[in-house]
């Protein structure tokens, strides 16, 4: 809008341009931290949750923990500043985590305790997709 206002020499016009936001501001190492343990977090209270047989109100708990997180995260990079928008990637693994965790909740909630392999695999299923667009949120 400024450079449509008055006229500018070349020069004023590109320190104007320099001068604009960038959308590249990169995490910060304590927002990589907090990520890193939100998805270690996740992924050991699935997995210690279905190996176990928790009783159904533990199964609520970690269930509205799950979503905390998943929502939290969502929520932090919707309003961070400065941040570039979401690619399709990067929506496909948001939307993947959130689908995914029903597999783990629906066994927590049901109460049966499943092997040790099985909820490794249960619990990455909504870990995974939550790691990879953190990551791909944390890349310039």
């Amino acid at each position: 809008m400024i450079l449509l206002e008055r006229d500018m020499n070349p020069a004023e016009q590109l320190q104007v341009i320099m001068d604009a936001p960038t959308l590249a501001r990169p995490a910060s190492m304590r927002e990589r931290i907090l990520g890193i343990a939100s998805v270690a977090a996740l992924f050991a209270g699935l997995a210690v949750a279905l190996a176990h047989s928790v009783p159904t109100v533990i199964g609520v708990v970690i269930l509205v923990a799950l979503l905390f997180i998943l929502l939290r995260w969502d929520w932090f990079h919707g309003r961070a500043t400065r941040r570039r928008p979401h690619t399709k990637v990067e929506n496909t693994a948001r939307f993947l985590a959130w689908v995914l965790s029903g597999v783990p909740v629906l066994d927590i909630l049901r109460g049966t305790a499943v092997s040790v392999g099985v909820s490794l695999m249960e619990a990455a299923l909504p870990a995974v997709p939550l790691m990879v667009y953190l990551a791909l949120r944390w890349r310039r």
